[in-house]
């Protein structure tokens, strides 16, 4: 099976050997000119040759400020005195790409990806996504793992280089598995999260420990929230999910067969969780009783995909 994930559709030349040698930051500051940038792209990036230079400007908290028609802006769009960090992304046909994360502020004109949709192409949800995940990861790596020295943002924004040690680290993707449960009459188990608002409901999901499976993931982590036993596991789909470092490895499961079908949510992570029909859980969306998940993450890709067309909005 294979899911219609915004996340995981771009399509883009992420240009990996011209990292090292690029300025983005000043090609944005105006130290480097546009043309010498696109040489230096051109020469170690092949079968590119990029025109012109855009940048996606992303926030706190996976924000970023769309544009009319999309969310590339121009250079001269930049006010630099806002500028915190800029990310080289790679190459989409003739357009080098870059992402600028701007210090934390007001933050009047900006969107959440999570719930933005409209005038985006996958290309650009992708790499939107890629500069919060970037960002976040460089918010939190500036002192090296090994010896607590100054780490020095390098080769683009996708590593750090400590000045003490010369240890190198790179963004990390912490895996983790989500999981589509259904009972014997196929209804679809949703939960609601300690943390989340009133309503809101997605499946069950949860990190990979050292030495899992993704698989034993799946059974430890629906044993642990919400005290079934699951067997029928089945790879479904995955999806980076860079807020702030994920990827998603999507499953399907069954409640194991001669055991209770009845979820106990664990009260510390689950409040609450049900097992919902087609039509049960159609009418908890119209009633507003049930918020689904975002429109572009892979829970809602995966409850669409068991609920078998588009989720009815509410009323």
């Amino acid at each position: 099976m294979s899911l219609k994930l915004p996340l995981s559709s771009g399509a883009w030349n992420p240009c990996t050997y011209a990292r090292p040698f690029v300025d983005a930051a000043g090609v944005v500051a105006g130290t480097v000119s546009v043309d010498e940038f696109l040489a230096t792209v051109t020469e170690h990036c092949a079968d590119v040759a990029p025109t012109t230079v855009e940048a996606y400007v992303v926030g706190a908290r996976h924000r970023f400020v769309p544009v009319a028609g999309g969310a590339r802006h121009g250079l001269d769009d930049i006010e630099q005195h806002l500028v915190k960090r800029v990310f080289f992304l790679g190459v989409d046909d003739d357009t080098a790409l870059l992402g600028i994360q701007v210090h934390a502020g007001d933050t009047e004109g900006y969107a959440d990806l999570r719930r933005w949709t409209a005038d985006l192409n996958p290309t650009d949800m992708q790499l939107i996504a890629t500069c919060a995940g970037l960002g976040s990861w460089h918010d939190n790596a500036e002192f090296c793992a090994r010896c607590g020295g100054r780490a020095r943002f390098d080769a683009g924004g996708w590593q750090r280089e400590c000045e003490r040690c010369g240890r190198i680290e790179y963004p990390r993707t912490d895996p983790s598995i989500i999981v589509a449960i259904v009972d014997d009459e196929d209804r679809l188990l949703v939960a609601h999260n300690t943390m989340w608002r009133p309503g809101y409901a997605s499946l069950v999901a949860g990190f990979m420990e050292m030495g899992e499976s993704p698989e034993q993931t799946v059974q430890r982590e629906t044993l642990e929230e919400v005290g079934l036993h699951v067997n029928r596991i089945e790879y479904v789909d995955s999806q980076a999910w860079p807020f702030p470092r994920s990827l998603m490895l999507g499953f399907r499961a069954r409640v194991k067969e001669g055991t209770p079908a009845i979820p106990v949510p664990d009260g510390q992570e689950i409040e609450w969780a049900r097992f919902y029909s087609r039509e049960d859980y159609g009418k908890a969306l119209e009633r507003g009783e049930v918020e689904g998940p975002g429109p572009i993450s892979i829970a809602r890709a995966m409850i669409t995909n068991w609920y078998g067309q588009p989720l009815p909005q509410r009323r």
